[in-house]
């Protein structure tokens, strides 16, 4: 009967619910087993290399140094695979004799290569003012020595750019996942060179711009919360300087005694290098974040949010049926905003991310926070529409709107 039916509804639409609940948890439960699965394999892989490392120091330290006399990514435009050279080749037809005013500099993350950021450069080169530089010098394993011997790196093939394009007024710094973190200690660098004084190479910075960039190290928040203690001790001691300073796990190297990180954000350090007040020189700082689904470089990271996602709003955002913008907002230092989250629990882990948010936050930004929905956390290389190889292309030209943004 009709009302025997109307009773009935309630309880289908509750157990309905419950089935989806429990079909959503189950999704959550597997895919941050299976990520921690892959970086404890990761981790352990590190530390069986690590070990014959020590075992057989002569063998390895022969294959480095056949390794190192190779000469690094000679590729036209520093394009590997063909097609992309094509692309870009095409697009640079139209603007190759134009008067260059504007360097933009694009720079590649952790084991990285140029090829990863061929989508801006063609978003970019439309500008026949535009002079669009992607980084070489660190392609693919070096990016693994460490931020300071990256970021010196950098400069050195820089100053050889600006020497070739003698008409260059302005820079704009682009930086996806740690290359964000290399082009902070970069301009910090030209900064210091030009004497403090506003600008860099003798260029009027314009805009600082990140992706998916870990601005607040690793460790405490997504998925490598998972990830056993001893294993993330593990790999972040054997992978290379760039990784102990990423989890924060370098403060013994240093002479301040903090990680690097940390001094990178305070506004007080600024001896032997003004962090903060190279950042300050720019006219714009924008930072894009991965809302979900980005299993290396978590929203709290990239956002410069140091308090814990709320679980109920990322899903939210992990289940939109398309990808899209979620948060846009600039954050202005001289207003006393409400705090956009509540203190997170386990507040002594985030001491350090607290901190380097607040020295970060002396500083205007620009907040861009996109969603790419859906079970795989794919997100990471999305947001830069990552294009490496015909497989990434498939796997990952969904972000190009990101990128047209």
């Amino acid at each position: 009967s009709m009302r025997d039916d109307a009773r009935a509804r309630p309880r289908l639409e509750k157990h309905e619910t419950h089935r989806r609940s429990l079909r959503t948890y189950l999704a959550s439960v597997v895919r941050h087993v299976a990520c921690g699965i892959w970086l404890t394999c990761m981790s352990l892989c590190v530390g069986a290399y690590s070990a014959l490392h020590k075992r057989w120091p002569e063998r390895f330290e022969l294959r480095e140094l056949a390794r190192r006399r190779r000469v690094p990514w000679v590729y036209e435009y520093g394009l590997r695979r063909e097609v992309l050279r094509t692309r870009v080749n095409a697009v640079r037809a139209s603007s190759e004799k134009a008067q260059k005013e504007h360097l933009f500099v694009c720079i590649h993350g952790l084991a990285g290569t140029p090829d990863d950021l061929c989508a801006m450069e063609q978003r970019l080169v439309r500008d026949p003012r535009a002079a669009v530089y992607r980084v070489t010098c660190n392609a693919p394993f070096k990016s693994f020595d460490g931020v300071e011997a990256g970021a010196t790196r950098i400069v050195d093939e820089l100053k050889r750019v600006v020497v070739k394009f003698p008409g260059l007024k302005r820079l704009t710094v682009y930086g996806n996942s740690l290359g964000g973190i290399y082009a902070r200690y970069a301009v910090a660098l030209m900064y210091a060179e030009d004497g403090n004084v506003g600008t860099m190479l003798g260029l009027k910075p314009c805009t600082f711009l990140t992706t998916a960039t870990p601005h607040l190290g690793v460790g405490p928040y997504g998925y490598f919360a998972v990830v056993p203690a001893l294993a993330r001790a593990t790999w972040s001691k054997n992978l290379g300087g760039s990784i102990m300073e990423l989890t924060l796990s370098d403060g013994h190297r240093r002479k301040s005694g903090q990680p690097l990180l940390v001094d990178m954000a305070d506004p007080e350090v600024t001896e032997p290098l003004n962090f903060i007040g190279a950042l300050g020189a720019f006219e714009r700082r924008c930072a894009f974040a991965n809302a979900t689904n980005d299993f290396l470089v978590s929203y709290e990271t990239a956002s410069i949010s140091p308090e814990y996602l709320d679980p109920a709003l990322e899903h939210k955002w992990r289940t939109l049926e398309s990808s899209r913008v979620v948060e846009e907002y600039e954050h202005d230092p001289d207003a006393e905003d409400a705090p956009l989250k509540q203190p997170s629990r386990d507040s002594s882990k985030i001491a350090f991310q607290r901190r380097m948010a607040r020295g970060l936050k002396t500083l205007r930004w620009k907040h861009v926070n996109v969603a790419f929905p859906g079970f795989a956390p794919l997100a990471h290389n999305k947001i830069c529409a990552l294009q490496r190889t015909e497989t990434m292309e498939k796997l990952f030209k969904e972000g190009e709107w990101c990128v047209d943004l």
